[in-house]
């Protein structure tokens, strides 16, 4: 075996960090590594007094709710631009359409039935074929607006951008078409009694 040709300092011998022939001594940390320390020490203490500092976080929240309350205002100027205004009694046609109740149940059949049962029973979400609403009146308008815009508290998405207006009507249509049809095992009535 070879011998250990490194210079043994006696004086920087830790006593007790001996172990397996290895001696540990108390030699300080290169230079070059404590610079790096000493930047990233900097760093971190330049890094909090920025985000704590200059932009603190009611000014960013406040700015977030103007942005926010801005795209909503332009978001329901274009929608009110973008959808003729339709009657009740023009919307009520549609209920002796057969083309347009067929395609309505056709739309609710694949897009509504999971949460609301294929006869409009009700599973996860509310029944459909009762006269408790819980979001408007049960005119077909009430119900295009739910469609449309959804209902983000209860996990209803809104179909406004994923299907034409004139399917969200007839799925409207469809939907109060349905409306006093009888249904074992219905989920009970949710919201408030309109009586017509």
């Amino acid at each position: 075996m070879s011998e250990d040709k490194t210079p043994r300092y006696e004086d920087k011998i830790i006593e007790g960090y001996e172990y397996d022939g290895i001696t540990e001594y108390d030699n300080p940390c290169p230079g070059w590594l404590m610079y790096i320390f000493y930047f990233t020490a900097l760093l971190a203490i330049f890094f909090v007094g920025y985000h704590f500092g200059s932009h603190s976080k009611d000014e960013l929240l406040e700015a977030y709710t103007i942005k926010l309350k801005e795209a909503q205002t332009e978001t329901e100027a274009s929608e009110s631009t973008q959808q003729p205004k339709i009657s009740e009694s023009e919307l009520l046609a549609l209920l002796q359409d057969p083309a347009a109740l067929a395609e309505g149940g056709e739309i609710f059949g694949e897009l509504c039935a999971l949460c609301h049962g294929e006869s409009g029973e009700g599973m996860i979400g509310p029944n459909l074929i009762d006269n408790y609403w819980l979001h408007g009146k049960g005119k077909i308008s009430d119900i295009a607006v739910s469609i449309r815009s959804g209902i983000p508290d209860n996990g209803m998405a809104a179909w406004a951008d994923r299907i034409p207006e004139q399917q969200i009507l007839h799925t409207a249509a469809y939907i109060k078409s349905i409306q006093g049809t009888v249904v074992e095992d219905a989920k009970e009535p949710d919201g408030e009694l309109v009586e017509e």
